[in-house]
């Protein structure tokens, strides 16, 4: 049967090319590490990375409370805004990000308010935009970004929760798929 044939030919590709398979995998990720540093691929990898289905939003949501976060207490020390934005944009670990909050500082400089520049980034939801905006016609923006990050924080929490309790059963009904396949491949022969 096919999932005999099909373990046989995996269980002697391993024996015979184990060493070459090791070697091909370590090749890679050297590879890959070493691409990542050229600022160019590593710009286009940042980007793709928040648009991917669910990791995205986890990576985008690590920024933005990083971003929140920082720019509260530089907000709160009495750091001017632009400043305060152009150091925070800098601990962000996303390349896209942080040229994305370099380009609303610009923007922020040029007389625009910070939640019309952080929206045109299209990178920030909708409720950190609302409290930055409430936190602006206050007077009170350090405690709304204080807040702001306090809640993108638990969100992000939340999130990295549920996708931790999703792997569990995954990897169960991984090993379950592998299991029935090898007792499959011994069984088969023999009831035939």
């Amino acid at each position: 049967p096919w999932t005999t044939e099909w373990v046989m030919a995996g269980s002697h590709f391993v024996q015979n090319y184990w060493f070459i398979s090791l070697l091909v995998i370590t090749a890679l990720a050297v590879g890959i590490k070493h691409a990542l540093k050229q600022p160019k691929i590593r710009f286009w990898w940042d980007d793709r990375v928040l648009h991917m289905p669910g990791f995205g939003k986890v990576a985008r949501g690590i920024n933005t409370a990083r971003f929140a976060r920082t720019l509260s207490i530089l907000s709160s020390s009495s750091v001017p805004l632009l400043e305060g934005m152009r150091i925070s944009g800098g601990v962000l670990a996303n390349k896209k990000m942080k040229k994305s909050v370099a380009d609303a500082a610009d923007r922020v400089s040029e007389g625009a308010s910070l939640r019309a520049a952080l929206q045109q980034t299209k990178l920030f939801p909708p409720m950190m935009l609302h409290m930055i905006a409430s936190g602006e016609a206050s007077g009170e923006l350090d405690s709304m970004l204080e807040r702001t990050a306090r809640m993108q924080e638990n969100t992000l929490q939340a999130k990295i929760t549920a996708i931790v309790g999703l792997f569990e059963p995954l990897m169960l009904l991984l090993m379950g798929g592998v299991v029935l396949i090898i007792v499959m491949a011994i069984m088969l022969p023999i009831l035939n």
